[in-house]
């Protein structure tokens, strides 16, 4: 629910809107426990939404503090709430995409009862939730980070940063200008 409400305030606000790209996501997966922020098409350097990304903990503590949030009879967290189960549902399916869908679950060992489960704890999600996860992100000290960029902006940021980067996979093979790949 956090993750959704990011994604549509937070991210498209501040990453979309204002800086330019054209989707900002916040996702979270409650399979694996895996918090994702990433972006799409987006024309500023990677430090720069590095640097977003690192502000959307603290957009929620925020939210809080300035009772966009509180724990009465929340619009804001019911809009969330509602999109969140909606992004569960999604549209009617085709045939194909049921059966896809029916082998994920199954593979996963995910029954109706646990589907419904997960939809009562989505519809159970209060305040101290949302405070929960911005204190949790705002915690993360190994982050895993991952760049898909063009060569040249990557060993950008890496000059202008400093910071520790390696090139894990280069399309179209080609030797930079250190000589390494």
């Amino acid at each position: 629910v956090v993750s959704h409400y990011l994604s549509t305030g937070y991210m498209w606000d501040v990453i979309r809107a204002k800086n330019g790209a054209y989707g900002a996501y916040s996702k979270f997966s409650s399979v694996d426990g895996v918090g994702t922020f990433f972006t799409y098409r987006d024309p500023n350097t990677p430090d720069t939404t590095l640097g977003l990304f690192n502000g959307a903990a603290q957009s929620v503590l925020d939210d809080v503090e300035s009772s966009a949030l509180t724990r009465d009879n929340n619009a804001a967290i019911t809009t969330a709430i509602i999109g969140t189960i909606g992004g569960l549902d999604g549209s009617a399916l085709s045939p194909r995409a049921a059966g896809w869908e029916a082998l994920i679950r199954h593979l996963y060992g995910e029954s109706t009862i646990s589907r419904q489960r997960h939809r009562n704890e989505i519809l159970k999600t209060t305040v101290d939730d949302f405070i929960d996860y911005a204190q949790r992100v705002k915690s993360w000290r190994e982050q895993s980070i991952a760049i898909v960029a063009s060569l040249s902006a990557f060993n950008e940021m890496k000059s202008r940063t400093g910071q520790e980067l390696s090139v894990l996979v280069q399309a179209n093979a080609e030797e930079d200008q250190s000589g390494e790949l």
